[in-house]
């Protein structure tokens, strides 16, 4: 997703697949990964304010996004491009990945954001 000239955003969303309910509270922990598992450079750095705890009844949804800017907006040169994405679920010692769909780190900005209600991110 690409909101404003030369950002890029993608939302992470997280579901409640158990049977109860659980509560999620601030920023998840993301960093990438490349084809072997190895991180590429810096986990990403929290962006804005930290919204209310998200009850998350069993099937609903929460979400936050990743941000990072389009190749050329800073001097500062492109990450390599990462196999997976490994997230940590606000207040979770379990991570999980999912894949990376060409997701690339440039300018320097790596950010994710606090989680809130719904799929939006």
């Amino acid at each position: 997703m690409d909101i404003g000239a030369g950002n890029v955003y993608l939302p992470l969303v997280f579901t409640n697949r158990s049977t109860t309910t659980c509560t999620l509270t601030g920023y998840p922990g993301v960093s990438l990964l490349d084809s072997t598992g190895a991180v590429i450079g810096d986990p990403a750095t929290r962006r804005g304010p930290t919204r209310s705890p998200v009850s998350l009844p069993p099937g609903a949804s929460a979400s936050s996004s990743l941000h990072t800017l389009n190749e050329g907006m800073s001097d500062t040169p492109c990450r390599r491009t990462a196999a997976r994405i490994r997230v940590y679920p606000p207040d979770s010692f379990d991570a999980m990945t999912v894949p990376a769909r060409s997701f690339r780190v440039c300018g320097g900005v790596f950010e994710v954001e606090t989680t809130q209600s719904g799929t939006g991110g």
